[in-house]
Formats: C-alpha cells, structure tokens, sequence
C-alpha cells in the first residue's frame, strides 16, 4: 500500500473513532486481486481507501486513495474528490475530479456521477472524460447492486474508456457475502476488450476481494474513478 492511501486510512481510522462524529457519515477500506484466465501471466493487486464528510444533511464530500500493484510494477497512488448533493433519502447527484499528483504524464479526469437506491439495492454511474497523456479520451461506467438473500448481493459493473481511434472496456459480475458484524467479502469474474482499427481483442480475468464499510451510511455514496 502506498504511503498516501496509509495516510489517507490512518486518518479515516480516526475519524471512525469519533473524533468528528458529528460531520463523518461513512468510509471504507478494501483489497482486491485479479487475475486473467486465458494464459496471460498477469495479475493485479488494488488497495483503496475512502472517506465521506457530510455538510448539513444534502451536501456532502468525499476523498477516495486508490493504488495498483500490476505484476512487478506499481501504480501512482490516484485520488478522487467528490462534491455530492442528496436529492433526497435514495438518490446522489456528484461532481468528480481524479488525478495520480506523482505520475510523470497528465492523467486528471472529470465528470458527473449519479446513483439511487430501491427495492434494497442500488443503480449508478458516471460519465466524464480522462486526460491520457496529451489526449482527452471519453470515459463512461454503470454499476448495481441487488440483494438476493440477506446476506448475498449479485452486483455488476461496466466501465469504457475510448477516444476516436482506441477504446477499452471491462464488464464485471460477482457475488458479495456480507458477514454480520463484519466485512464484506466478494468473489467476480470479468471480461477485458479492447477495441482498435475495426478489430478487437478480449481476455477473461476473476477476481476476489475484501471491503470494510465504517459509518452510518455503511461505506461512501460513490467510488473512486
């Protein structure tokens, strides 16, 4: 783990611990490893860290700390700030801006996030776009959360990344245990394509993690981008 995403999860530990009660409304630590099924020795590590402060009781801001272990090489630490605002009691409207302050190369991305809650699970995404280099790629992803137990959730996410000529993508499914009292633990199987000149190309990867909500809100109301 980095040292920004420690910082970042030391201070959350506190937080958690009462120190600003009144304005903390949630956080969460969390770990995950995937890895490509088709023959590719390639393997990945994530580490993530989040933090939510409420300010009154329809606006609110979010910290997340990502970093990625990929093989031998790791990952600038990326951080993403969230400006939120609750429509109400199951729906978020949000303002993102992410960007790795140590990478060598422009990297920032911005864009607008949403998400709302029924029948126990929940709908989201955003849309923005992602500086890569010298270039302004398009980015797009939609996630959900459905309960099928009282303690299993099937969830599914789709991300895109793509400019006129190169576009990568993943789609994901897996299952959530929630233990009671205590994390959650999860298992996933995904799909990697990338899509050039006409032609593409895709790989499968599963994966399993562990994620630790803290909070009356039971974690933050949107991820890191």
């Amino acid at each position: 783990m980095s040292k920004n995403t420690m910082i970042l999860a030391a201070a959350l530990a506190v937080v958690s611990s009462g120190a600003m009660a009144q304005e903390f409304t949630g956080g969460e630590l969390g770990v995950e490893y995937n890895t490509f099924i088709d023959g590719i020795d390639l393997d990945g590590t994530s580490y993530n860290a989040a933090v939510e402060i409420g300010i009154g009781q329809q606006f609110g801001f979010a910290l997340d700390a990502n970093q990625v272990d990929v093989g031998d090489s790791t990952s600038d630490a990326r951080f993403t700030a969230h400006a939120i605002y609750h429509l109400g009691a199951t729906s978020s409207v949000g303002l993102f801006y992410a960007q790795s302050p140590s990478a060598d190369v422009d990297n920032a991305g911005f864009g607008l996030e949403g998400g709302v809650a029924f029948m126990g699970g929940d709908v989201g995404g955003y849309i923005g776009s992602q500086e890569v280099g010298s270039e302004d790629v398009f980015i797009l992803g939609l996630d959900s959360n459905t309960p099928v137990s009282e303690n299993f959730i099937v969830f599914s996410d789709f991300d895109i990344v793509a400019d006129n000529d190169v576009g990568a993508s993943t789609s994901e499914l897996g299952l959530i245990y929630e233990i009671d009292n205590g994390p959650e633990l999860y298992a996933q199987v995904g799909r990697f394509t990338v899509r050039a000149d006409g032609d593409s190309a895709s790989e499968t990867y599963i994966g399993v993690g562990a994620r630790i909500t803290f909070g009356a809100a039971r974690g933050t109301t949107f991820e890191g981008r």
